[in-house]
């Protein structure tokens, strides 16, 4: 019998820049209360993300009931959260459409000099979302944010700790960019959950999350492995078929309060 606790909460509001961790958090129909809702884009419509811009990663986040502040060396951005967003763009989200409004030419600055591109800032237009892809046969649609496919991402403390026995350089769980860091559980027995229940919030655990060149790159540094770790030790043993595997992805089936304290249920 084990016993199995939140270790760590991340909310991730600009996409593909630094988490931030959290003690309690509001869940919503999309994930986490500001997760993903924020994006950059490009002169041809497309968002990016950190396999592009790696030096998105380091990039410091934080918010408050009224600002998002976005921070690097020194330099700060605050972004309002409650002024109304402007016109609605259509973009590109790995070759998918999405929709976002643009926030404000202060914005659009900062990151342009930031990246050394023209970019603008978005916020995800929550009248015109993206779902869930069809083949999961889910109840009605299933929302999503700017998220790569999924309203939240867990990971667990032991499967990172077998992964790290098998690396010549460990990683923290971070690496992951997940959303929970769950303990007390054995190494990957996450992957044959139905459910978890945690607080009053239950999920529903909808498959292993296929894992990108995203997770060789150092949030710290920028720099990418030169050795494509962890990806290369994960596709010797956490392989199937053409993807390679670590972590599980959720959908909430109600919102609530989480909290880090909160009693976790698990259905197998």
């Amino acid at each position: 019998m084990y016993s199995p606790q939140i270790k760590s909460l991340y909310t991730y509001p600009l996409k593909s820049a630094g988490g931030i961790s959290l003690s309690e958090t509001q869940v919503i129909s999309l994930g986490f209360e500001l997760d993903r809702e924020f994006a950059l884009v490009n002169s041809e419509g497309k968002v990016l993300t950190a396999r592009e811009k790696p030096q998105l990663l380091q990039l410091n986040v934080a918010f408050t009931k009224d600002f998002l502040s976005i921070s690097d060396n020194g330099k700060e951005l605050q972004i309002p959260l409650k002024v109304s967003s402007g016109e609605v763009q259509e973009l590109q989200l790995f070759e998918n459409p999405a929709f976002g409004k643009l926030i404000n030419e202060e914005a659009n600055l900062w990151f342009s000099n930031y990246l050394g591109e023209a970019l603008r800032l978005v916020r995800i237009d929550k009248t015109n979302l993206r779902t869930v892809s069809s083949k999961y046969n889910l109840l009605g649609n299933q929302y999503i944010s700017f998220a790569d496919g999924f309203p939240i991402h867990l990971v667990s403390e032991a499967s990172v700790a077998d992964l790290n026995t098998k690396l010549d350089n460990a990683m923290p769980a971070e690496r992951f960019r997940p959303n929970i860091i769950i303990s007390g559980i054995p190494a990957y027995s996450e992957e044959s959950w139905k459910t978890i229940s945690i607080g009053t919030c239950i999920f529903d655990v909808i498959e292993k999350t296929p894992r990108c060149s995203l997770i060789t790159i150092d949030p710290k540094t920028a720099l990418i492995n030169k050795r494509q770790e962890p990806l290369r030790t994960l596709a010797t043993y956490k392989k199937e078929e053409k993807a390679v595997n670590f972590g599980v992805y959720l959908i909430p089936r109600n919102e609530g309060r989480l909290l880090k304290s909160d009693i976790i249920s698990i259905n197998q």
